[in-house]
């Protein structure tokens, strides 16, 4: 599908550098569902002539969503869309968006100025949000008996972690990808290790496969990760 006639809104005057605003833009378009696997984007001078700014512009925000999986470029066939498993990633892992159009919706009709909210929150964040210290997440994969269980009820009883198990039997894969996108450490039973690494590459977490009760060291060494 050809989307050569895309319309995207830049603001010159808004704080945001220009190519933030279009790279945003291109993700919500996906997102929502807008833009589909396969679908052909503008190319660099068509929307630079659009947007009249430098297409140079445009080549670095196609290059950055390249990298981030979500764009493929390819000599003469145009920037497309990337396929649709990288789609469905990057959409399990950014549920945020649903939530930020329902705080704009409640914004308007409160007559918030949405400039202002949201550059409030930015400075909110760099101010507060940032040095609050979370609890560490631990992610229990298939490892709800045997061996696991003591891995488990040691880490709740010596540290204030955020534990959650789940059983991948009849879990769809964008809730699991869900679920480790949010944790900081992946513990799974040594059978189902190299399954769950195929699904946490992206994110580069820590997968730790356990099979034994005597396995002290490796307790003690998740329970020492800051």
């Amino acid at each position: 599908m050809e989307n050569s006639g895309l319309l995207f809104n830049i603001d010159p005057n808004s704080p945001l550098p220009i190519h933030i605003q279009i790279k945003e833009q291109i993700k919500w378009l996906i997102g929502k569902g807008l833009l589909h696997s396969g679908d052909v984007l503008p190319s660099t001078n068509q929307l630079a002539e659009q947007l009249s700014i430098n297409r140079n512009t445009i080549q670095s925000v196609y290059t950055q969503l390249k990298e981030e999986g979500l764009l493929l470029m390819q000599k003469g066939r145009g920037t497309q869309v990337s396929d649709e498993e990288q789609i469905q990633r990057f959409k399990a892992n950014n549920l945020h968006f649903s939530f930020v159009e329902q705080m704009i919706d409640e914004a308007h009709k409160m007559n918030f100025a949405i400039d202002d909210l949201l550059l409030s929150g930015f400075a909110y964040v760099h101010l507060f949000g940032q040095h609050q210290k979370r609890k560490r997440r631990y992610l229990f994969i298939e490892c709800k008996a045997s061996s696991c269980i003591f891995y488990l009820d040691e880490i709740k009883r010596l540290t204030s972690a955020e534990i959650q198990t789940i059983d991948i039997s009849s879990l769809p894969d964008e809730e699991l990808i869900q679920a480790i996108h949010n944790a900081d450490v992946i513990v799974t039973r040594n059978d189902f290790a190299e399954k769950m690494r195929t699904f946490v590459d992206d994110d580069q977490k820590t997968v730790i496969s356990v099979g034994s009760t005597n396995d002290v060291s490796l307790l003690l060494n998740m329970i020492r990760q800051p």
